[in-house]
């Protein structure tokens, strides 16, 4: 169990990692731009990563739940995200503006679809591979190592060490699939129990609705998320209106920071303070 909880601390904070390095809301929508994009194909960026990793969960779901070993959805999901990101640097580096941002935008669909198979499946993985008192230190440590190299990708580029060219961030892409793929590898070693898996279920949506219907919190919580979207679409627009306000504001580094700054900020609130309000 010991070498299982490695594993995934190992897998898991590559990932994070990669999510950090890709991310559509800044690092993204700054590239597009760089590159000469036209601003709705900057702001597809976080519909289609939205949508592209949720929807698909509701068909993969069945499927991961009848399936004896639950470890290569992930896998498979990892490896095809190193892919898409590898194909989203050399479209930048490679391709001019308007056919590159097209492009991207389908590298990114692509993504998003084989992240829904890692979001799907992953719970079920460590629920079968790691004991129940010790999920939380995975979860937290690999959130831990991620978001010290993210920041630190952050600190690069504010200070400029790193420079802030398209091809650099075009490189940083690319390392985000290197980290997806090495991930894959790791992950697969794991020691996962065999299971036959549930039996098949008919009304797929009758239980997809069913929980809205009974579970007030739950469509309390839906409600919540559904108005907080605005976090999440905002960003990619004031990529675009920093790059008409000079460097310092337009700058990808800062803007990094400063979402890695509300992200801990925000963690606080939510499981420190309303959680424990709420109980």
């Amino acid at each position: 169990m010991k070498r299982n909880i490695f594993i995934h601390i190992g897998s898991l904070s590559s990932t994070k990692t990669a999510d950090g390095l890709i991310d559509p809301k800044l690092v993204l929508a700054w590239l597009m731009n760089a590159i000469g994009a036209q601003g709705y194909l900057i702001g597809l960026l976080v519909p289609v990563r939205e949508a592209g990793s949720l929807l698909p969960q509701l068909l993969l779901a069945r499927r991961v739940e009848h399936s004896a070993i639950r470890k290569y959805y992930w896998v498979a999901g990892s490896v095809v995200q190193g892919l898409a990101a590898f194909g989203i640097a050399a479209s930048a580096l490679l391709l001019p503006g308007q056919p590159a941002a097209l492009l991207i935008v389908g590298c990114l669909a692509v993504l998003a679809v084989a992240r829904s198979a890692c979001s799907v499946s992953y719970k079920d993985v460590l629920a079968r591979t790691v004991e129940k008192g010790q999920r939380g230190r995975v979860s937290g440590a690999a959130s831990t190592i991620s978001a010290i190299a993210v920041f630190a990708f952050a600190i690069l580029l504010a200070t400029g060490t790193l420079p802030r060219e398209p091809s650099y961030v075009a490189g940083a892409i690319a390392v985000a699939g290197v980290l997806w793929l090495f991930a894959a590898g790791l992950f697969s070693t794991l020691e996962e129990r065999v299971d036959k898996g549930a039996e098949a279920s008919e009304d797929a949506l009758g239980d997809l609705v069913r929980p809205l219907q009974e579970d007030a919190e739950l469509r309390s919580y839906i409600a919540t998320r559904a108005l907080l979207i605005s976090t999440a679409l905002a960003p990619p627009f004031l990529v675009l209106l920093g790059s008409d306000r000079g460097a310092e504001f337009g700058n990808l580094g800062l803007l990094l920071l400063a979402s890695s700054i509300a992200a801990i900020v925000s963690a606080y609130v939510w499981g420190g303070v309303v959680g424990p309000i709420k109980s």
